[in-house]
């Protein structure tokens, strides 16, 4: 009989994006609070009703702020396509109703994005007031969310790296140790260092 073959599982579309985009995010370059707040403005700047023009925004004002742009540019990305519907409709609904007016968009709401002209005060007003409401609250969060992510992923990549420069090794005077690749075996000489990590449950020899 021939070995089981394990079949891989297929990731829905919904996890390739949100790895993508983790990955994508933490992967890059700077120090992790530019790249924190450069996420916050593209995420701030992505529930304004600009969509078309909106990384270019994003990017400029990072780069103005002095913070990372491709993380900007990122967080800008947050209305597309396809999330654009419900999060404009979330905003306009929000400042519609600090404005008093009915919660429901009129008629020509998603033909006024195609055509500017169309962008009245009656739908313009409420949709800025609605971004700019939930996108500082979306900001901190995005700002938080990436910097811990940043942070906790740079940690690991940092610990995997420091595993990979040391191995094990059996010693009489030290018993079972990991021994890092840049020093001095510690078992080498009478000179050596003592080991980095002694081994759980053994006891070295001291005299």
């Amino acid at each position: 009989m021939g070995r089981p073959q394990h079949r891989r599982r297929v990731r829905p579309g919904w996890e390739k994006t949100a790895r993508y985009f983790y990955y994508r995010c933490v992967r890059i370059h700077g120090r992790p609070r530019e790249v924190a707040l450069g996420m916050a403005i593209g995420l701030f700047v992505g529930f304004t009703p600009t969509m078309g023009v909106q990384m270019i925004i994003a990017v400029a004002l990072a780069a103005l702020l002095g913070q990372n742009k491709l993380a900007a540019a990122l967080g800008a990305w947050i209305t597309n396509p396809l999330t654009a519907p419900p999060i404009y409709s979330m905003t306009y609904a929000l400042g519609a109703w600090i404005l008093g007016m009915p919660l429901r968009p009129p008629e020509g709401f998603w033909q006024a994005f195609t055509h500017l002209s169309g962008l009245t005060h009656h739908i313009f007003v409420p949709l800025w007031l609605g971004g700019l409401v939930l996108g500082v609250p979306a900001a901190g969060l995005g700002w938080w969310l990436t910097y811990e992510a940043v942070i906790a992923y740079r940690l690991k990549i940092k610990h995997r790296k420091a595993n990979r420069m040391h191995k094990w090794k059996w010693s009489p005077q030290h018993g079972w140790h990991r021994v890092s690749l840049n020093r001095p075996d510690p078992s080498s000489g009478p000179g050596g260092s003592p080991p980095d990590e002694p081994a759980a449950g053994t006891g070295g020899k001291h005299g």
